[in-house]
Formats: C-alpha cells, structure tokens, sequence
C-alpha cells in the first residue's frame, strides 16, 4: 500500500499546460480535509493560502497519514510543499516527503520566461530536465487538474499519465449550504481516484479511492 500513496494522496500534480489560471481562488484562504481508512481517522490534508507583499503569495500544503493495524504504527506519510507566485505566475516549487523510510523532494523554479527547472528524487531515482513549454500547476484544490492528462508529480518531479472522466453531479452540503458537486475519476498508473468539485465556485470538497482499504477524504474546513 504504501509506496503506492504516493500517487494516491499526492497533493500535487503539475500539468504541461498553458494558460492556466488561480484568479478563481483569489478569495481562498484554507481547505481542511480528515482524511480515513476504513472508517478510521488516520490523518489530514490541508492546503493553506498565505497572501505577501508585491503581488506574490504562497500556497502552503501539509500532509499527514499514520497507518496502524492493531493499535501499531507500521507506516507514516509526511509531506510539506510550498508554491510561490507572483502576479498569478508561479515562480517556484518546493517539497519535502517522508514516505516510510524514504525521503523524496521536488524542487520547480523558474529560470526565465517559459523555462522552468526540475530537480526531484522519488524511490532514490533522480530526475532533473528543463521544460520550455508553458505550464501551471494544476493540483488536488485547483480543478484545472482535470484539464490535461500530462502530470509531473510534485513528490519526485516525475512523470504521469492520466484519463479523465467525469462521473456524475450530486447535491451536498459544504459551509452549511448545499451545493452541486461534480465528480470526476482520475486514473493512470497505481491512480485511480474519485475527485468531486463544488459547481459554483469549483472548490475542491471531497475525494475518495481503494487501496487496500476505502479511503475517504472528508471536508473539514473551508474558507
């Protein structure tokens, strides 16, 4: 299960794709999820917006997963990332992951307009290129993940390719309002995840998979 999360609770995908937006989430402040397995609470997954001066602003995410069978910890997840834009651009990527008894990062920085660099180590593979082609981060928050099929995951810096299908609307309730959400799968290699998106305003609200165990993540928190 466990090398496998990464693709499953990785919490950020970056898309080759140009024109990709955030104004969307101008007002975002912060989603919290709880994240279970098999009806047991075993973690969370928090994104957090952080406004600075000069047009710039980071976007904080912080994951935790504590894996226990019988009372006993055999497995923990930890990853922490930080994006900074400036004027709507991203300029740089920063993360750092405990997987078990493994340590990845991924580090994405601009080095000048339309190049970007990639430095990252995943199951102690390096993987360092240059992209010149235009493109945005599209994660787990932002729905713009669903607008292309060709990730680089933000753990490692690797390479992904995905399908993507929409599923259904469904009516729930979010902040004590109900709202349309539409449900989307998103599935590539060890990826296959149900991703649900408010209507309105496409917030991100709710997620869920298999693995071992049915996971869920459940919307604790946002504004």
């Amino acid at each position: 299960m466990l090398r496998l999360l990464i693709f499953l609770v990785s919490y950020i995908l970056f898309p080759t794709i140009a024109n990709t937006h955030v104004q969307h989430y101008k007002n975002l402040q912060r989603i919290e999820f709880d994240i279970y397995r098999n009806n047991d609470l075993v973690g969370y997954h928090k994104v957090n917006v952080k406004k600075k001066g000069d047009n710039t602003k980071e976007i904080i995410t912080d994951i935790l997963i504590e894996v226990k069978i019988l009372g006993i910890k055999v497995h923990t997840y930890k990853s922490y990332g930080v994006e900074t834009y400036k004027n709507e651009e991203l300029i740089e990527f920063k993360s750092k992951t405990q997987d078990g008894s493994d340590n990845d990062y991924c580090n994405i920085k601009k080095i000048s307009d339309g190049k970007y660099s990639f430095d990252g180590m995943t199951e102690n593979k390096k993987y360092i290129y240059e992209l010149t082609e235009k493109f945005y981060p599209a994660l787990w928050w932002n729905h713009e993940s669903l607008l292309n099929n060709n990730y680089v995951l933000g753990q490692g810096c690797r390479n992904l390719k995905t399908q993507i299908t929409f599923l259904k609307k469904e009516t729930k309730k979010i902040n004590e309002k109900n709202e349309v959400v539409n449900f989307y799968n998103i599935k590539g290699d060890n990826l296959d995840i149900n991703i649900g998106y408010t209507e309105k305003d496409l917030k991100w609200v709710d997620m869920k998979f298999t693995l071992k165990g049915d996971w869920e993540y459940k919307l604790k928190n946002l504004n």
